[in-house]
């Protein structure tokens, strides 16, 4: 936004971050002197952090014709927080991570976002809105009118319901491998640290989920395709589908997982410190500790297409993968029916 022509501020506790913001020639202060000199402000805290830093730093500053811009609609679909209705609100949250957007700024490009106007006290937020996403290059990238519900709870649903089954499958797939003899760094190697699966996924965002696998060879591609139902089959998604709407239903539409998350937060840090120290100690981590100290260039291979670049223990995993996609895709697709949550 500063290189946009924008006068930028931020606002952030004594930390790192606050000075790195001075190093980058940022104009920094503190979260209230931020929230009372902005007349735009980002809110861009933490989920977790956000209801008490917004109690205590930032709403006592909120005065009539501010505009409050928030990156993920989850305290404000979840009414963790109170704003003051003379205020518009707006959702810009960009599907990228927030160094990403930058760097795709600065190539001349831009990010992907969910955008809404959650209110419109002036009458002019949906064009402060579209100035802002043209500030951050979010116009190139493309923006899809959502709401801060919307947001959070697809987000939500990426995060406990595709990625757990994800990231499992794959420490799942180390674990086999190395019972059927196949060297640890080898299996790391394989499922991801070469950077074929992430050119996989980049081919998927590009030439779709199953057309990309034209770039396989047609023994990756049989296997693939042939195998996935053997995981998959009808029990196995019907006990998925069955997790996936307990999951869906209760702990992200009817909120008890903002309930686990946000308001009992030091208890559900802990438990986090506890199962990332868990995932860190495992034979798979200390075997990509060994694998990235010795071949830390396999993380920048270029992302330009792969030929015919998959073996015996992609399709094994990649097959499983797709399976798992194409069901939980399709059960998101029947439930978004333009839900709300009530209070």
């Amino acid at each position: 936004m500063r290189d946009s022509g924008l006068h930028v501020i931020v606002g952030n506790q004594e930390d790192s971050y606050k000075k790195q913001a001075v190093r980058d020639g940022m104009e920094a202060m503190s979260i209230s002197q931020a929230a009372s000199k902005a007349d735009i402000l980002f809110i861009l805290t933490t989920d977790e952090s956000q209801p008490e830093i917004w109690e205590e730093q930032v709403l006592p500053h909120i005065k009539t014709g501010k505009t409050l811009v928030w990156a993920s609609g989850y305290n404000v679909a979840y009414e963790t927080v109170a704003i003051p209705p003379a205020c518009d609100v707006l959702l810009i949250a960009p599907r990228m991570m927030g160094s990403v957007v930058r760097d795709l700024y600065v190539a001349g490009r831009g990010a992907m976002a969910e955008v809404g106007v959650h209110r419109n006290a002036s009458g002019k937020a949906e064009r402060t809105m579209l100035a802002l996403c043209k500030a951050i290059a979010l116009d190139k990238g493309g923006c899809i009118v959502s709401t801060c519900m919307g947001e959070a709870a697809l987000d939500l649903f990426a995060e406990q319901i595709y990625m757990p089954v994800m990231t499992q499958w794959i420490q799942t797939c180390f674990e086999l491998g190395v019972e059927f003899g196949f060297a640890p760094e080898k299996m790391v190697l394989e499922l991801y640290a070469s950077s074929e699966m992430s050119q996989i996924f980049h081919l998927m965002a590009t030439r779709g989920c199953f057309k990309q696998m034209a770039h396989h060879s047609t023994t990756s591609q049989y296997g693939t395709f042939s195998r996935a139902s053997r995981f998959f089959t009808p029990e196995i998604k019907d006990h998925f589908n069955k997790i996936a709407r307990k999951n869906f239903h209760s702990d992200i539409e009817d909120g008890k997982f903002v309930d686990e998350w946000t308001a009992s937060k030091a208890d559900a840090q802990k438990k986090l410190q506890l199962l990332m120290q868990e995932k860190l100690t495992h034979p798979m981590s200390k075997a990509e500790d060994t694998v990235l100290s010795q071949l830390s260039t396999f993380n920048n291979a270029s992302t330009s297409s792969s030929n015919d670049a998959t073996g015996g223990l992609v399709t094994f995993a990649t097959g499983a993968i797709i399976g798992c996609l194409a069901t939980l895709l399709a059960y998101y697709a029947r439930s978004e029916n333009g839900w709300t949550r009530s209070h």
